[in-house]
């Protein structure tokens, strides 16, 4: 009746699941959600952990586009390799991708991610939609 049973210290404080490290403070796991904000003018790409945190960030501009070249395709495709090689090699291999707004890169984006290595387990688009929006002018008396 009066079984003694030990707990066993494993030598940390903290418990860190297997699959993620830390690196800067932030845990790396093996998988990660991607953040992808494509305007008119640019295309950001953002690699968080499951709780939000974020681990890198890549954009048209910062890959090396200028002007009007960023919000190219081609800029978007760059930046989320760019974006998606970091973390695969500190571990991340699934991903989550949120797309928001009606740029060229949405497209471009997630086939550079796919390209790089990274497996797409969902794509949901979180693009914001206007409901009435804004009052109309009144029309002009003659």
């Amino acid at each position: 009746m009066g079984m003694n049973i030990q707990k066993q210290s494993t030598g940390r404080k903290g418990k860190v699941s297997s699959s993620s490290r830390k690196k800067g403070g932030k845990a790396i796991s093996d998988r990660g959600i991607v953040f992808i904000k494509a305007s008119y003018n640019n295309t950001i790409v953002m690699v968080a952990n499951p709780k939000g945190q974020k681990i890198t960030q890549e954009s048209g501009g910062s890959a090396g586009f200028k002007n009007s070249r960023k919000s190219t395709s081609e800029a978007a495709e760059v930046a989320a390799k760019r974006a998606a090689e970091y973390v695969k090699s500190r571990g991340m291999s699934v991903v989550d991708v949120k797309l928001n707004g009606t740029g060229t890169g949405r497209e471009g984006a997630v086939r550079g991610l796919w390209l790089a290595g990274l497996t797409v387990a969902t794509l949901q688009d979180v693009t914001g939609i206007a409901h009435n929006g804004v009052k109309k002018k009144k029309r002009q008396r003659k």
